[in-house]
């Protein structure tokens, strides 16, 4: 009875090597395919907000000139009153004088888009104007009628009869008043 053999159980494995194989290699295919879209994705972010190398492609576009309708000088008081001056070269200050929040703020917005530099914004010594005052510096004296024209779009305006001080940091102070 010894030279009898047992018969032998065949093992069976849950996995074959083959398909294991199969499985790694799909799953690393994706991984590439993920890895891919990762990359073109963060690239075309820095394209369209202009970082690192791109930087240089928004601002060459930026810097190309753009076409302007020619439009003829109109007779119109507020063109005539801002043509012969360079709006940017006066510092202009400018004040709350009416003490409603966030006017002066306002205003700052408004005299910038109209071309002008305001370096200091503040609230007056007192809220009772009415009126939006203008004052010059004598030096400035010749952008009062273009400074009036430009704030009686939005503001009731009148011109100070005393003028800035030659010392003052500002050039030419707007206060804002409730009108």
């Amino acid at each position: 009875m010894d030279n009898e053999q047992q018969p032998t159980q065949p093992s069976y494995t849950t996995q074959s090597p083959i398909y294991q194989e199969a499985q790694e290699s799909k799953n690393a295919k994706w991984l590439w395919i993920l890895i891919a879209l990762i990359i073109v994705g963060a690239l075309a972010f820095a394209f369209f907000k202009g970082i690192g190398p791109f930087g240089r492609f928004k601002q060459a576009a930026a810097e190309s000139p753009t076409p302007t309708a020619f439009a003829e000088a109109s007779a119109s008081p507020e063109a005539s009153a801002g043509a012969n001056i360079d709006k940017t070269k006066a510092k202009l200050r400018v004040l709350n004088g009416s003490g409603k929040a966030g006017v002066a703020s306002s205003a700052k917005d408004y005299i910038e888009s109209k071309g002008y530099k305001v370096t200091a914004v503040g609230n007056a010594k007192n809220f009772d104007f009415t009126d939006t005052v203008v004052k010059l510096k004598t030096a400035f004296a010749n952008f009062k009628d273009a400074l009036v024209a430009d704030l009686s779009g939005k503001y009731s305006v009148t011109v100070s009869s005393e003028p800035l001080e030659a010392t003052d940091s500002a050039d030419i102070e707007v206060t804002v008043g409730s009108k």
